[in-house]
């Protein structure tokens, strides 16, 4: 949930693309609450210790979760005022829409909205917008039009990613009256995780969850949300499975990634990793399987190697690590120890591991943008003394000359935040590693 943007983007909602972009708490006590209590909800841009601690609610694959025994209120057709969904293609480098309809100017976060509207056939205009607040497209074409729509439109985008990442992200078009949503993930049929997402502050509007527990199972996956009343009410119907929110999940992968945000995906501020778009992995003509997940410092990553790589058995893997250490106060000591840790188990496994140089900030824009704090002063010797230790590695592929610019920081043109590089720097990275394994696997 990342919605009102002003010149700085501390209230769009603390660390966009770091940490999960929305709440969840446990199914039962939720279910316990009372409606002061979900008011009551700490919400607030600051409580990212909230979101990291948090648990989610998982259930086991033998064991299905009940629906509700509660009345479903649908969107009805006959009430005075009309809804209408837009939906529209992500124009890259946006981090906002605004539509014009009936002398009105709404904003929206992602490509689509849900408007009430007296006539359905009213005439309407998308245009995307800038950090800055510039038009970059004008009169965006409509890829979906409904009226009075039962159920969320899900927008994740599993079927242009070659495998699904081992952290999804599920994204959707946010549901008009809406309080907060229930999000479950299913295996062959079955209910196996549920989650509940706190309602937004106000003016905000929720339209992604990071799940932060990986989906390792091999099996046939949907995903799926509905909207909720402030009285724990379904508003909606379940969204309806389809290409872009299923996925299979499989062992014995030849390519993993192994990150952070920058491998798990997503960029310009609003922009969820669930768009293919901000992936690096999308421009790799050989399939690789994401492993990032975001937030992590190398401890953390270091943490879950067993858990989240040896399960895919890779032959090589990708790791792409490190920003997040020096944007804090991580030595740069600390994060050589904990890379080659993970080099060591990667040889204990039979692994090829291959290091990617890990990105440069860009201090002035962070602060522009103000939704993460500004690095160290000395970040860039700190990243510096990590590329260095990475270029003597057996396998590396050097991206960082490719992203800064005459004064060694990232580049502006190819990331709005400064901490995260956009569609084009993605497609930097993933060029990048295609070369390597051409030259280097598919040449032998």
């Amino acid at each position: 949930m990342r919605k009102t943007i002003k010149v700085t983007l501390s209230v769009v909602v603390g660390l966009v693309l770091c940490f999960s972009s929305s709440f969840f708490i446990d199914v039962d006590s939720f279910a316990a609450q009372n409606k002061s209590d979900v008011k009551n909800a700490d919400t607030s841009e600051n409580n990212s210790s909230y979101k990291k601690n948090a648990q989610a609610a998982t259930i086991t694959d033998d064991k299905k979760l009940e629906e509700p025994a509660q009345k479903l209120l649908v969107n009805d057709p006959t009430r005075d005022r009309q809804i209408l969904r837009l939906c529209w293609d992500i124009v890259p480098g946006a981090v906002k829409y605004e539509i014009f309809i009936n002398g009105l100017t709404l904003v929206s976060f992602t490509n689509g909205i849900e408007i009430p509207v007296d006539d359905l056939n009213t005439k309407f205009q998308v245009n995307a917008v800038s950090l800055e607040g510039n038009t970059l497209q004008s009169k965006i074409p409509i890829a979906h039009m409904e009226g009075n729509p039962i159920s969320p439109r899900t927008t994740t985008e599993f079927n242009k990613m070659k495998y699904p990442p081992l952290y999804p992200v599920y994204s959707w078009i946010p549901t008009n009256g809406a309080h907060h949503y229930e999000v479950e993930l299913l295996r062959n049929n079955i209910t196996v995780r549920r989650y509940i997402t706190p309602p937004p502050v106000p003016g905000e509007d929720n339209f992604d969850f990071y799940d932060k527990n990986p989906v390792l199972e091999e099996g046939n996956y949907y995903w799926r949300v509905r909207g909720v009343t402030v009285d724990n009410q379904p508003l909606t119907q379940w969204s309806e499975p389809d290409s872009t929110n299923s996925f299979i999940v499989e062992r014995q992968i030849k390519f993993c990634a192994l990150g952070d945000s920058i491998t798990h995906g997503g960029g310009a501020i609003s922009v969820p990793p669930s768009t293919a778009l901000y992936n690096w992995e999308t421009y790799c003509t050989m399939p690789i399987k994401n492993l990032g997940r975001s937030g992590d410092t190398t401890a953390e990553i270091l943490d879950r190697f067993d858990s989240d790589v040896l399960p895919f058995s890779p032959e090589v893997l990708f790791i792409m690590a490190g920003v997040n250490d020096y944007r804090s106060d991580i030595s740069a000591w600390e994060t050589i120890e904990n890379l080659a840790l993970i080099r060591n188990k990667c040889y204990a496994n039979g692994i090829r591991p291959v290091f990617i140089t890990p990105t440069p900030l860009n201090s002035d824009q962070i602060q522009k943008v103000g939704f993460v704090e500004a690095p160290p002063y000395d970040w860039q010797e700190r990243q510096r003394i990590i590329c260095e230790w990475i270029s003597k590695q057996d396998f590396f592929i050097n991206v960082n000359d490719k992203l800064v610019d005459a004064n060694g920081n990232l580049n502006m043109t190819i990331s709005i935040d400064g901490l995260h590089p956009d569609a084009d720097g993605k497609r930097v990275i993933g060029e990048a590693v295609d070369a390597w394994i051409n030259s280097n696997i598919n040449a032998q």
